[in-house]
């Protein structure tokens, strides 16, 4: 299983303390150049506020990646800890976007060097740091970082709960 990134919506502020982090982790010369020649802010997260509650979307990091089968490059692949983007290799045509589930794609200028727009998304600041920015940074506690182990403790923690209520009320 693949390791993401989950938000918790009603914990979440919407103080964007998670786009900033992202973009600093993911900041380069490229990157700082072109954000001073007015080319847009481009965490690879957005935070969204709809209905009263806010969340940042990002990222799922799919097993079974729609955004991998529509890239008729070749351009995104899983490398078994996350779903990566060869921006080598991209040429901007944007299919992931449609094929993306959470709408976590975003095509865009990231490298200079390269005028065409490029796919990104978050890549759970691989090779950047050990955990994501974004998780590192949030003031709520409204990220966490997901792996197979953290899910299975997770479900067998509220397997534990279950069966206590269901104790306790003589079920």
């Amino acid at each position: 299983m693949n390791t993401f990134v989950l938000a918790v919506p009603s914990r979440c502020i919407g103080c964007r303390a998670c786009e900033i982090a992202c973009v600093d982790a993911h900041m380069n010369s490229d990157m700082a150049q072109a954000m001073e020649q007015g080319q847009p802010f481009s965490p690879r997260l957005s935070v969204i506020r709809e209905s009263g509650v806010t969340a940042p979307i990002q990222c799922r990091q799919c097993e079974d990646a729609p955004c991998v089968k529509a890239c008729p490059a070749g351009a995104i692949r899983c490398d078994g800890r996350s779903v990566a983007i060869d921006a080598e290799l991209c040429f901007g045509c944007k299919a992931c976007l449609a094929a993306c589930p959470f709408g976590a794609m975003q095509v865009g200028l990231v490298n200079l060097e390269k005028e065409t727009p490029v796919a990104y998304k978050c890549d759970l600041c691989s090779g950047h740091r050990a955990d994501p920015a974004c998780v590192s940074v949030c003031p709520a506690g409204a990220l966490s970082v997901f792996s197979n182990e953290a899910l299975q403790k997770l479900s067998s923690s509220k397997r534990r709960e279950t069966a206590r209520l269901m104790a306790f009320d003589g079920n």
